[in-house]
């Protein structure tokens, strides 16, 4: 494995993640995302640490599980596994929320195509700054 090169695609992931994630919560789904103030945890009582260590653990292994599957370590392998891990993360996040919380349906659509956006987006990061020409070099 290639630490050097996988820290740099994990760190460009984690700060793309919190740019991303402060546009598209804090701005374009501002409004809808308003819903949750009833039912959600006050801001005073939000562990922001305890959130940059999940963004940095979840970047880490898209890196590690990427290098683990990557056929030929492109654009193609990265946006394949970007689809696989934002269809998963929408499933395992968005609908469970929707499933156990009364938020509108629209808002767990928005989320779930903003965070597959999200995640083709980590697969091309992925592919450019963590090239797997070689296997056995990874």
């Amino acid at each position: 494995m290639n630490y050097k090169r996988f820290f740099i695609a994990t760190l460009a992931i984690v700060i793309f993640a919190l740019v991303w994630n402060g546009v598209v919560h804090l701005i374009i789904l501002h409004e809808a995302d308003s819903v949750l103030n009833t039912i959600g945890r006050p801001e005073s009582q939000r562990n922001l640490y305890l959130s940059l260590i999940v963004t940095a653990l979840l970047s880490m292994l898209f890196v590690w599980s990427y290098s683990h599957t990557a056929k030929q370590g492109d654009l193609h392998d990265g946006l394949r596994h970007g689809v696989f891990f934002g269809i998963l993360a929408g499933t395992l996040v968005d609908l469970n929320q929707y499933i156990l919380y009364p938020i509108p349906a629209s808002l767990a659509f928005f989320w779930f195509i903003f965070g597959l956006i999200e995640f083709c987006i980590y697969g091309i990061l992925v592919s450019k700054l963590y090239p797997i020409k070689d296997k056995a070099a990874a």
